[in-house]
C-alpha cells in the first residue's frame, strides 16, 4: 500500500512538470520586445507587437522617443497624418488597431529634441495566411501526336504544432483519470 502511494504521488509530480514543461514556453513567446533600427520595415497584424524603440532615439541627447509620427506622402514637411502616443520607448506594443489602417513610414519624435527627420520606421500590412493554396500545372506533347494533357495539383497545408495548453490539459484529465482509479 506504501509502494502505491510513492508511485502514485511520483507520477503526479512527473504530470504537473510535464504541464509546466508544456505550458510556460508558449506563454512565454513574444514577450520579448523586438529591437528596431532606424530604416526598418516591420510587418503589423492583429496579434500585438513587443517594440524596442531606443535604437530611434537622438544619438546625443539619448532623449526618449514620446511619438511616432505618419506624415501625407511620407514628408515630414507636409500635414500629420496620424500621432502615435509612446509612453515607454523601451516596450511599446503595435498592432493593427493601433495603426488605424495607416501604413508606412513614421518619424520618431521626441518631447524634448522634436522631430527626428533621421530616424524613421515603416509599418506595412502583415501578409494574411491562407490555410491552402492549390495551383495547376498544364504540359502537353508536340503536334504530331495525339495531345494529351496532364494536371497536376499541389496542396500546401500550412503545419502548426499542437496547442501546448491542451497538451497540459490532457496530461491532467490523465492525472484525474488515474487518481479516480487508485481510489477504487
Amino acid at each position: 500500500m506504501k509502494h502505491e502511494k510513492k508511485t502514485f504521488q511520483y507520477l503526479l509530480g512527473f504530470l504537473v512538470v510535464l504541464a509546466l514543461v508544456l505550458v510556460f514556453p508558449a506563454a512565454a513567446q513574444g514577450t520579448a520586445p523586438r529591437v528596431v533600427q532606424s530604416g526598418e520595415t516591420i510587418e503589423v497584424g492583429s496579434e500585438p507587437l513587443v517594440l524596442e524603440l531606443i535604437n530611434l532615439r537622438n544619438a546625443d541627447t539619448q532623449n526618449p522617443v514620446t511619438e511616432l509620427r505618419h506624415y501625407r506622402n511620407d514628408d515630414p514637411t507636409r500635414q500629420i497624418v496620424q500621432v502615435i502616443a509612446v509612453p515607454n520607448d523601451g516596450y511599446f506594443t503595435v498592432n493593427t488597431h493601433t495603426l488605424g489602417g495607416k501604413y508606412g513610414r513614421y518619424y520618431a519624435y521626441s518631447a524634448k529634441d522634436g522631430l527626428l527627420k533621421q530616424h524613421s520606421i515603416t509599418f506595412a500590412a502583415a501578409p494574411t495566411m491562407t490555410p491552402t493554396e492549390s495551383s495547376t500545372t498544364a504540359t502537353g506533347t508536340p503536334a504530331e501526336t495525339p495531345a494529351t494533357t496532364a494536371t497536376a495539383t499541389t496542396t500546401t497545408t500550412s503545419t502548426q504544432a499542437p496547442f501546448p495548453g491542451v497538451i497540459a490539459i490532457a496530461a491532467i484529465a490523465i492525472y484525474g483519470l488515474l487518481a479516480a482509479t487508485h481510489k477504487r
